[in-house]
Order: C-alpha cells, then structure tokens, then sequence
C-alpha cells in the first residue's frame, strides 16, 4: 500500500542498541581512568563486569520505561542478549562466564530502580557501583559527580530514543525469527554505527 509505514526491524533496533551500549560501557570504563588519574593500576575484571551490570541495569530500566509494548520488549530483550553476551564475554572480563555474571549481577543494580525517574535510578546505579568499586570514601562524591549524570543522560536518551523511533515508524516483529537467526551470525560493528542507531 503506497505511503504505508515501514517499521524498523527488530533486529537492527537490537543489534543497534546494543553497539552503542557496548560503546557507553567504553566511556564508563574510560571517565573511571581519568578519575582514577595517571599511574593508577587499570580496573580488574571484576571491576569491569560490575560496569557491565550497572549498564546492563541501565539498559533494562530504559527498556521498561520506553512505550515500547511488554510484547516487544519480551522479543527484543533475548536478541540484545545475543548481541551483548559475545561484548560481555570479551570485554568485561576476557572469559566465558562474564555474560552470565553480568546478567546475574544486572539485578542487584535493578533493585535502585525508581519507578519513574530515571534519573533517581541512575544516581541510585552509580552509588551501587562506587560501592562495588571500593572507591574511598573522600573520593566517592567526586566519582558520583561525573558518573551519575553520564548514566541518567544515557537513560533518559534511550527512553526518548526509543519512544521516538517506535512513534514514527513502529517495531516490525514479524520479522523476529530471521532476525533472531542472523544474529548467531557474527556481526561487523562498524556499518551498523553508521547507519541508523540509537546512541
């Protein structure tokens, strides 16, 4: 039918998606360096799969809090995790079973949430996190200063983001059984930044 909205697979909306919080955990790995200053130790693993939980946490708050319906986020929720879980694996911890901390984990960091805020969920991520990091106490509002706005912008940017995309050209979940397939498929990260994402 001409002029009929075409919407946006589900499976590019997940492997984007997930790119780009692949990408966040990055600049929360990196904003801990410059904290940290020059000549400090770089972060464990274990520091790194509780950065990937806090953000594996954030991910699902914005998800909930989006328009998106509780069909579609129950279809897209296993595709991110197939795009995330080689990311988990290879990044937050260098091991096989990092993916599956970092799913486990993701629940301690959801239990912050404030149903409707996302910006009292992402303070209440980051002062989980500063916890589970050990950072000293002198330092832990310095920390919490750059952190938590870096994770409510993130989140409250997803929400809209999300709810954008979904108003103006609709999540197509017929297409979810190929897609959910192709993404078995080891995917280039590249062209897919630079086509539509969410960031």
């Amino acid at each position: 039918m001409p002029g009929k909205r075409r919407g946006v697979p589900a499976g590019q909306l997940a492997r984007d998606y997930g790119v780009s919080l692949n990408q966040f955990s990055d600049e929360v790995i990196a904003m801990l360096a410059r904290l940290d200053g020059e000549g400090a130790p770089g972060r464990s693993a274990a520091h790194r799969r509780e950065i990937c939980a806090a953000v594996s946490a954030a991910m699902t708050i914005a998800l909930d809090a989006s328009m998106l319906t509780p069909e579609e986020r129950a279809q897209l929720q296993p595709m991110l995790h197939e795009v995330l879980t080689p990311f988990w694996n290879r990044h937050c911890a260098s091991d096989a079973d990092a993916a599956a901390y970092v799913s486990q984990r993701a629940e301690h960091y959801l239990s912050g949430r404030v149903t409707g805020s996302q910006v009292k969920s992402a303070v209440n991520i980051v002062g989980a996190l500063i916890d589970a990091l050990d950072v000293p106490p002198q330092r832990r509002d310095e920390f919490a200063r750059t952190l938590s706005p870096a994770f409510a912008h993130r989140m409250v940017g997803d929400v809209y983001r999300l709810n954008d995309l979904r108003s103006r050209f609709g999540v197509e979940l017929s297409l979810l059984a190929a897609m959910a397939a192709m993404l078995q498929v080891s995917v280039n990260y590249d062209p897919i930044l630079r086509a539509l994402r969410i960031s």
